[in-house]
Protein backbone atom coordinates (compact mmCIF):
# COMPACT_ATOMS: atom_id res chain seq x y z
CA UNK A 1 0.00 0.00 0.00
CA UNK A 2 1.12 3.28 -0.95
CA UNK A 3 2.19 5.81 1.49
CA UNK A 4 -0.12 9.30 0.38
CA UNK A 5 2.37 12.03 -0.58
CA UNK A 6 2.12 14.77 1.45
CA UNK A 7 1.12 18.45 -0.52
CA UNK A 8 4.24 20.33 -1.76
CA UNK A 9 3.59 23.79 0.29
CA UNK A 10 2.79 26.69 -2.01
CA UNK A 11 5.52 28.55 -3.31
CA UNK A 12 6.19 31.85 -2.50
CA UNK A 13 5.16 33.41 -5.68
CA UNK A 14 1.70 31.68 -5.28
CA UNK A 15 1.57 33.50 -1.58
CA UNK A 16 2.82 36.60 -2.70
CA UNK A 17 -0.24 37.02 -5.12
CA UNK A 18 -2.67 36.02 -2.96
CA UNK A 19 -1.34 39.01 -0.71
CA UNK A 20 -1.42 40.84 -3.63
CA UNK A 21 -4.91 40.30 -4.35
CA UNK A 22 -5.88 40.94 -1.08
CA UNK A 23 -4.56 43.62 -0.81
CA UNK A 24 -5.89 45.22 -4.03
CA UNK A 25 -9.57 44.27 -2.77
CA UNK A 26 -8.80 46.01 0.45
CA UNK A 27 -7.75 48.92 -1.42
CA UNK A 28 -10.76 48.67 -3.82
CA UNK A 29 -12.84 48.61 -0.88
CA UNK A 30 -11.42 51.58 0.84
CA UNK A 31 -11.89 53.61 -2.59
CA UNK A 32 -15.69 52.67 -2.96
CA UNK A 33 -15.77 53.80 0.90
CA UNK A 34 -13.97 57.16 -0.29
CA UNK A 35 -16.01 57.73 -3.00
CA UNK A 36 -19.52 56.97 -0.83
CA UNK A 37 -18.27 59.48 1.83
CA UNK A 38 -17.99 62.26 -1.16
CA UNK A 39 -20.89 61.08 -2.95
CA UNK A 40 -22.30 62.15 0.46
CA UNK A 41 -21.09 65.04 1.08
CA UNK A 42 -22.23 66.46 -1.90
CA UNK A 43 -25.69 65.02 -2.08
CA UNK A 44 -26.85 65.89 1.66
CA UNK A 45 -25.84 69.54 1.33
CA UNK A 46 -27.90 70.11 -2.29
CA UNK A 47 -30.45 68.03 0.17
CA UNK A 48 -30.16 70.85 2.55
CA UNK A 49 -30.45 73.17 0.02
CA UNK A 50 -34.22 71.90 -0.36
CA UNK A 51 -34.99 72.07 3.16
CA UNK A 52 -33.78 75.87 3.23
CA UNK A 53 -36.07 76.74 0.24
CA UNK A 54 -38.42 76.65 3.56
CA UNK A 55 -41.78 77.92 2.50
CA UNK A 56 -43.75 78.67 -0.87
CA UNK A 57 -43.59 82.37 -0.66
CA UNK A 58 -47.67 82.01 -1.28
CA UNK A 59 -48.05 79.92 1.57
CA UNK A 60 -48.27 81.02 5.26
CA UNK A 61 -47.86 76.92 6.65
CA UNK A 62 -44.08 75.61 7.66
CA UNK A 63 -43.26 72.76 6.31
CA UNK A 64 -42.08 71.83 9.43
CA UNK A 65 -45.44 71.38 10.44
CA UNK A 66 -46.36 68.81 7.64
CA UNK A 67 -48.47 69.42 3.99
CA UNK A 68 -51.29 72.05 3.94
CA UNK A 69 -54.48 70.09 3.08
CA UNK A 70 -56.39 73.12 2.37
CA UNK A 71 -54.19 75.51 0.31
CA UNK A 72 -51.97 73.38 -2.39
CA UNK A 73 -51.87 70.04 -0.75
CA UNK A 74 -50.03 68.40 -3.36
CA UNK A 75 -46.97 71.52 -3.54
CA UNK A 76 -46.86 71.26 0.27
CA UNK A 77 -46.96 67.90 0.60
CA UNK A 78 -43.77 67.24 -1.60
CA UNK A 79 -42.07 70.28 0.14
CA UNK A 80 -42.89 68.74 3.56
CA UNK A 81 -41.90 65.29 2.63
CA UNK A 82 -38.20 66.30 1.44
CA UNK A 83 -37.48 68.64 4.10
CA UNK A 84 -38.48 65.20 6.44
CA UNK A 85 -36.39 63.16 4.23
CA UNK A 86 -33.60 65.49 4.12
CA UNK A 87 -33.30 65.59 8.27
CA UNK A 88 -31.36 62.70 8.13
CA UNK A 89 -28.69 64.66 6.44
CA UNK A 90 -27.06 65.77 8.95
CA UNK A 91 -26.82 63.00 11.06
CA UNK A 92 -25.19 60.99 8.48
CA UNK A 93 -22.36 63.83 7.74
CA UNK A 94 -21.69 63.77 11.84
CA UNK A 95 -21.29 60.19 11.47
CA UNK A 96 -19.47 60.42 8.46
CA UNK A 97 -17.09 62.97 10.80
CA UNK A 98 -17.36 61.24 13.63
CA UNK A 99 -15.82 58.06 11.45
CA UNK A 100 -12.90 60.04 9.88
CA UNK A 101 -11.88 61.54 13.12
CA UNK A 102 -11.20 58.23 14.86
CA UNK A 103 -9.57 56.35 12.75
CA UNK A 104 -6.22 56.20 14.55
CA UNK A 105 -4.25 53.41 16.27
CA UNK A 106 -5.32 53.12 19.39
CA UNK A 107 -1.54 53.73 20.71
CA UNK A 108 -1.08 57.20 18.63
CA UNK A 109 -4.46 58.55 20.38
CA UNK A 110 -3.42 61.46 22.48
CA UNK A 111 -0.87 62.66 19.71
CA UNK A 112 -3.37 62.03 16.34
CA UNK A 113 -6.40 63.62 18.53
CA UNK A 114 -3.98 66.67 19.29
CA UNK A 115 -3.41 67.02 15.77
CA UNK A 116 -7.13 66.47 14.32
CA UNK A 117 -8.26 68.91 16.78
CA UNK A 118 -5.58 72.06 15.41
CA UNK A 119 -6.44 70.28 11.63
CA UNK A 120 -10.43 70.85 12.26
CA UNK A 121 -9.91 74.32 13.82
CA UNK A 122 -8.85 75.47 10.09
CA UNK A 123 -10.97 73.69 8.31
CA UNK A 124 -14.04 74.49 10.69
CA UNK A 125 -13.78 77.32 12.81
CA UNK A 126 -11.85 79.42 10.83
CA UNK A 127 -14.20 79.31 7.94
CA UNK A 128 -16.96 79.70 10.10
CA UNK A 129 -15.61 83.12 11.52
CA UNK A 130 -14.59 84.16 8.12
CA UNK A 131 -17.90 83.54 6.35
CA UNK A 132 -19.91 84.68 9.10
CA UNK A 133 -17.77 87.73 9.25
CA UNK A 134 -18.72 88.62 5.83
CA UNK A 135 -22.37 87.78 6.66
CA UNK A 136 -22.29 91.01 9.14
CA UNK A 137 -20.84 93.39 6.56
CA UNK A 138 -22.62 92.57 4.00
CA UNK A 139 -25.78 92.99 6.23
CA UNK A 140 -24.13 96.18 7.68
CA UNK A 141 -23.58 97.54 4.04
CA UNK A 142 -27.34 96.69 3.54
CA UNK A 143 -28.57 98.64 6.34
CA UNK A 144 -26.28 101.55 5.21
CA UNK A 145 -27.68 101.19 1.44
CA UNK A 146 -31.61 100.46 2.62
CA UNK A 147 -32.22 100.49 6.52
CA UNK A 148 -35.81 99.83 5.89
CA UNK A 149 -35.17 96.34 3.55
CA UNK A 150 -36.92 93.27 4.54
CA UNK A 151 -34.10 91.14 4.47
CA UNK A 152 -32.98 92.01 7.80
CA UNK A 153 -35.59 89.18 8.67
CA UNK A 154 -33.58 86.86 7.11
CA UNK A 155 -30.33 87.33 9.67
CA UNK A 156 -32.07 88.10 12.49
CA UNK A 157 -29.25 90.88 12.80
CA UNK A 158 -29.56 94.64 13.50
CA UNK A 159 -26.30 96.22 13.07
CA UNK A 160 -27.41 99.59 14.87
CA UNK A 161 -27.82 97.89 17.91
CA UNK A 162 -25.72 94.65 18.05
CA UNK A 163 -22.63 96.37 19.44
CA UNK A 164 -18.96 94.59 20.08
CA UNK A 165 -20.68 91.73 22.02
CA UNK A 166 -23.62 91.11 19.53
CA UNK A 167 -21.41 90.76 16.27
CA UNK A 168 -19.25 88.62 18.17
CA UNK A 169 -22.58 86.57 19.39
CA UNK A 170 -23.63 86.76 15.48
CA UNK A 171 -20.24 85.56 14.21
CA UNK A 172 -19.03 82.53 16.63
CA UNK A 173 -22.86 81.54 17.94
CA UNK A 174 -22.24 81.82 21.63
CA UNK A 175 -25.83 82.34 22.60
CA UNK A 176 -27.56 82.82 19.41
CA UNK A 177 -27.67 81.02 15.90
CA UNK A 178 -24.97 82.34 14.11
CA UNK A 179 -26.09 85.27 11.36
CA UNK A 180 -25.45 82.75 8.54
CA UNK A 181 -27.63 80.11 10.82
CA UNK A 182 -26.70 77.27 8.42
CA UNK A 183 -22.97 77.34 10.07
CA UNK A 184 -24.69 76.32 13.14
CA UNK A 185 -23.91 72.44 12.51
CA UNK A 186 -20.10 73.53 12.24
CA UNK A 187 -20.68 75.29 15.46
CA UNK A 188 -21.65 71.80 16.89
CA UNK A 189 -19.26 69.68 14.81
CA UNK A 190 -15.76 71.89 16.21
CA UNK A 191 -17.48 71.17 19.59
CA UNK A 192 -17.77 67.80 19.05
CA UNK A 193 -14.64 68.14 17.87
CA UNK A 194 -13.24 69.79 21.00
CA UNK A 195 -15.26 66.91 23.26
CA UNK A 196 -13.28 64.02 21.33
CA UNK A 197 -10.84 63.16 24.42
CA UNK A 198 -14.23 62.84 26.18
CA UNK A 199 -15.53 60.89 24.06
CA UNK A 200 -12.65 58.99 23.37
CA UNK A 201 -12.57 57.89 27.39
CA UNK A 202 -16.44 56.37 26.87
CA UNK A 203 -15.48 54.64 23.45
CA UNK A 204 -12.70 52.67 25.25
CA UNK A 205 -14.17 52.24 28.67
CA UNK A 206 -18.25 52.13 28.41
CA UNK A 207 -18.88 52.47 24.55
CA UNK A 208 -22.47 51.00 24.62
CA UNK A 209 -23.32 53.24 27.85
CA UNK A 210 -21.88 56.16 25.84
CA UNK A 211 -23.90 56.08 23.86
CA UNK A 212 -27.37 55.27 25.41
CA UNK A 213 -26.39 58.29 27.68
CA UNK A 214 -25.59 60.87 24.17
CA UNK A 215 -28.71 58.88 22.88
CA UNK A 216 -31.00 59.79 25.78
CA UNK A 217 -29.92 63.28 25.55
CA UNK A 218 -30.07 63.30 21.60
CA UNK A 219 -34.00 62.17 22.08
CA UNK A 220 -34.68 64.44 24.70
CA UNK A 221 -33.37 67.49 23.10
CA UNK A 222 -30.71 68.40 26.31
CA UNK A 223 -28.31 70.74 24.77
CA UNK A 224 -25.28 70.21 27.57
CA UNK A 225 -25.23 74.09 27.65
CA UNK A 226 -23.12 74.36 24.55
CA UNK A 227 -25.08 72.60 21.63
CA UNK A 228 -27.68 73.89 19.57
CA UNK A 229 -28.72 70.25 19.05
CA UNK A 230 -27.44 67.26 20.10
CA UNK A 231 -27.83 65.22 17.10
CA UNK A 232 -24.53 66.32 15.58
CA UNK A 233 -22.70 65.38 19.10
CA UNK A 234 -24.72 61.99 19.23
CA UNK A 235 -24.10 61.06 15.59
CA UNK A 236 -20.48 61.95 15.43
CA UNK A 237 -19.79 59.29 18.54
CA UNK A 238 -22.04 56.55 16.70
CA UNK A 239 -19.48 56.76 13.52
CA UNK A 240 -16.92 56.94 16.17
CA UNK A 241 -18.62 53.97 17.89
CA UNK A 242 -18.23 52.22 14.19
CA UNK A 243 -15.00 53.14 13.50
CA UNK A 244 -13.02 52.12 17.14
CA UNK A 245 -15.55 48.84 17.02
CA UNK A 246 -13.97 48.02 13.41
CA UNK A 247 -17.50 47.58 12.27
CA UNK A 248 -18.15 47.38 8.72
CA UNK A 249 -19.55 50.31 7.11
CA UNK A 250 -21.29 49.00 4.00
CA UNK A 251 -24.58 48.00 3.44
CA UNK A 252 -25.67 45.89 0.73
CA UNK A 253 -28.42 47.04 -1.97
CA UNK A 254 -31.24 44.65 -0.75
CA UNK A 255 -31.12 46.12 3.00
CA UNK A 256 -30.92 49.28 1.38
CA UNK A 257 -34.03 49.11 -0.49
CA UNK A 258 -35.77 47.99 2.56
CA UNK A 259 -34.51 50.72 4.76
CA UNK A 260 -34.93 53.17 1.68
CA UNK A 261 -38.56 52.08 1.37
CA UNK A 262 -39.39 52.52 5.35
CA UNK A 263 -38.27 55.64 6.10
CA UNK A 264 -40.05 56.95 2.86
CA UNK A 265 -42.88 55.48 3.71
CA UNK A 266 -42.60 57.17 7.65
CA UNK A 267 -41.70 60.60 5.66
CA UNK A 268 -44.16 60.43 3.79
CA UNK A 269 -46.94 59.96 6.65
CA UNK A 270 -45.08 62.37 8.66
CA UNK A 271 -45.32 65.34 5.95
CA UNK A 272 -49.19 64.34 5.84
CA UNK A 273 -49.56 64.17 9.92
CA UNK A 274 -51.98 67.02 9.59
CA UNK A 275 -54.85 64.90 7.48
CA UNK A 276 -55.15 62.98 10.53
CA UNK A 277 -53.36 65.49 13.92
CA UNK A 278 -54.33 68.69 15.15
CA UNK A 279 -50.51 70.06 14.84
CA UNK A 280 -51.79 73.19 17.05
CA UNK A 281 -52.09 70.56 20.05
CA UNK A 282 -49.06 70.72 21.88
CA UNK A 283 -48.78 67.29 23.01
CA UNK A 284 -50.00 65.46 19.57
CA UNK A 285 -46.90 67.68 17.70
CA UNK A 286 -44.78 67.01 20.36
CA UNK A 287 -45.47 63.42 20.11
CA UNK A 288 -45.40 63.38 16.24
CA UNK A 289 -41.70 65.40 16.34
CA UNK A 290 -40.60 62.48 18.59
CA UNK A 291 -41.23 59.29 16.27
CA UNK A 292 -39.86 62.17 13.74
CA UNK A 293 -37.16 61.90 15.41
CA UNK A 294 -36.47 58.22 16.20
CA UNK A 295 -37.11 57.14 12.69
CA UNK A 296 -33.81 59.35 11.85
CA UNK A 297 -31.42 56.36 12.68
CA UNK A 298 -33.39 54.82 9.44
CA UNK A 299 -32.82 57.97 7.55
CA UNK A 300 -29.17 58.19 7.92
CA UNK A 301 -28.74 53.79 7.03
CA UNK A 302 -31.13 54.48 3.68
CA UNK A 303 -29.22 57.08 2.67
CA UNK A 304 -25.62 55.59 3.24
CA UNK A 305 -26.47 52.72 1.41
CA UNK A 306 -27.89 54.83 -1.66
CA UNK A 307 -24.72 57.08 -1.73
CA UNK A 308 -22.70 53.37 -1.62
CA UNK A 309 -24.84 52.14 -4.59
CA UNK A 310 -24.10 55.93 -6.23
CA UNK A 311 -20.32 55.48 -5.61
CA UNK A 312 -20.47 52.36 -7.91
CA UNK A 313 -21.58 53.97 -10.88
CA UNK A 314 -20.25 56.31 -13.63
CA UNK A 315 -22.72 59.13 -12.11
CA UNK A 316 -21.93 59.14 -8.90
CA UNK A 317 -18.19 58.64 -9.44
CA UNK A 318 -18.81 62.15 -11.39
CA UNK A 319 -21.02 63.82 -8.42
CA UNK A 320 -18.41 62.27 -6.07
CA UNK A 321 -15.21 64.79 -8.42
CA UNK A 322 -17.48 68.06 -6.37
CA UNK A 323 -16.77 67.36 -3.02
CA UNK A 324 -14.45 69.74 -2.83
CA UNK A 325 -17.65 71.87 -3.40
CA UNK A 326 -19.69 70.66 -0.52
CA UNK A 327 -18.32 73.08 2.23
CA UNK A 328 -18.46 75.75 -0.42
CA UNK A 329 -22.29 75.60 -1.66
CA UNK A 330 -23.08 74.56 2.67
CA UNK A 331 -21.09 78.15 3.52
CA UNK A 332 -23.14 79.74 0.09
CA UNK A 333 -26.41 78.89 -0.18
CA UNK A 334 -28.36 80.73 1.91
CA UNK A 335 -29.63 83.56 2.29
CA UNK A 336 -28.76 83.01 -1.61
CA UNK A 337 -31.60 80.20 -1.79
CA UNK A 338 -33.89 83.19 -0.60
CA UNK A 339 -33.08 85.80 -3.12
CA UNK A 340 -33.46 83.32 -5.98
CA UNK A 341 -36.83 82.15 -4.58
CA UNK A 342 -38.19 85.24 -4.33
CA UNK A 343 -37.05 86.52 -7.80
CA UNK A 344 -37.91 83.28 -9.73
CA UNK A 345 -41.61 83.63 -8.02
CA UNK A 346 -42.17 86.70 -10.35
CA UNK A 347 -41.41 84.44 -12.89
CA UNK A 348 -44.44 82.10 -11.96
CA UNK A 349 -47.58 82.17 -14.31
CA UNK A 350 -50.05 81.00 -11.96
CA UNK A 351 -49.83 79.74 -8.37
CA UNK A 352 -50.96 76.52 -9.12
CA UNK A 353 -49.50 73.33 -7.45
CA UNK A 354 -47.25 72.00 -11.01
CA UNK A 355 -45.87 75.83 -11.13
CA UNK A 356 -45.15 76.00 -7.32
CA UNK A 357 -43.11 72.55 -7.92
CA UNK A 358 -41.57 73.86 -10.74
CA UNK A 359 -40.42 76.63 -8.82
CA UNK A 360 -38.79 74.68 -6.41
CA UNK A 361 -36.68 72.66 -7.90
CA UNK A 362 -35.54 75.86 -10.66
CA UNK A 363 -35.06 77.62 -7.19
CA UNK A 364 -32.59 75.00 -5.90
CA UNK A 365 -31.09 74.07 -9.08
CA UNK A 366 -29.82 77.84 -9.61
CA UNK A 367 -28.98 77.70 -6.24
CA UNK A 368 -26.40 75.40 -6.38
CA UNK A 369 -25.55 76.11 -10.37
CA UNK A 370 -24.92 79.23 -9.23
CA UNK A 371 -22.38 78.63 -5.86
CA UNK A 372 -20.95 75.89 -8.42
CA UNK A 373 -19.70 78.81 -10.39
CA UNK A 374 -18.67 80.56 -8.11
CA UNK A 375 -16.80 78.02 -6.65
CA UNK A 376 -14.69 77.26 -9.86
CA UNK A 377 -14.42 80.78 -10.14
CA UNK A 378 -12.93 81.82 -7.07
CA UNK A 379 -10.92 78.16 -7.37
CA UNK A 380 -9.34 79.44 -10.57
CA UNK A 381 -8.52 82.76 -9.43
CA UNK A 382 -6.79 81.59 -6.17
CA UNK A 383 -6.87 77.86 -4.97
CA UNK A 384 -5.55 79.00 -1.62
CA UNK A 385 -8.42 81.25 -1.25
CA UNK A 386 -11.19 78.96 -2.11
CA UNK A 387 -9.19 75.95 0.16
CA UNK A 388 -9.48 78.37 3.24
CA UNK A 389 -13.12 79.23 2.36
CA UNK A 390 -14.53 75.56 1.52
CA UNK A 391 -12.78 74.08 4.93
CA UNK A 392 -9.50 73.27 3.31
CA UNK A 393 -11.13 71.53 0.35
CA UNK A 394 -9.71 72.17 -3.26
CA UNK A 395 -11.73 71.09 -6.16
CA UNK A 396 -10.86 68.02 -8.24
Amino acid sequence: MTAAIPAAPAPPVAGTLRAARGAAAAAGEAASLSVGIEVARVALVIGLVFLHYFSFPNIATSPFTGMDPHHHPVATFVNSFVLFFFFSAVPLLSAISGWLFFGFDRGDARAAMARRVRKRAGSLLAPLVAWNLLAVLLVAALWRAAPASGLFTQFGFDPAAAGVFGTLDAVLGVTRLPIAFQFWFVHDLFLSVLAAPLLWLLLRHAPFAGAALLGAAWVSEFDFGVFFRTDVLFFFYLGALARTRNADPRIGWTATLWLLGLYTTLMALRAAAPLAVDMEAADARALVDLATRLARPLGVAACWGVCLRLAALPSGRALARWGGAAFFLHAAHYPLIALVKFALWKAVPAETDVWMLAHYAASVATTVALCALAAVGLFRLSPGLYAFLAGGRRLA
